[in-house]
């Protein structure tokens, strides 16, 4: 998913705003289904990749960092 934003920031870093908005839609799309047909079936089967709390908490703290740092 990590890649996948990347990827987004990139494609649409010189675009209008009504094609990055399209773009950005695609990539949710994207991330979506991603999401429902291998990262929930994965935790579902293995519930230890579930990430806790704090970890979450962790991750939260450091992509806002890292956006903040972008501008």
């Amino acid at each position: 998913m990590a890649a996948l934003n990347e990827a987004l920031r990139d494609a649409i870093a010189d675009l209008q705003q009504q094609d990055s908005r399209a773009i950005k839609l695609a990539f949710a799309h994207a991330m979506a289904e991603i999401s429902e047909k291998i990262i929930n079936p994965a935790v579902h089967a293995f519930p230890e990749l579930e990430p806790n709390e704090e970890i979450w908490k962790s991750v939260a703290k450091a992509r806002a960092v890292a956006r903040a740092n972008a501008v």
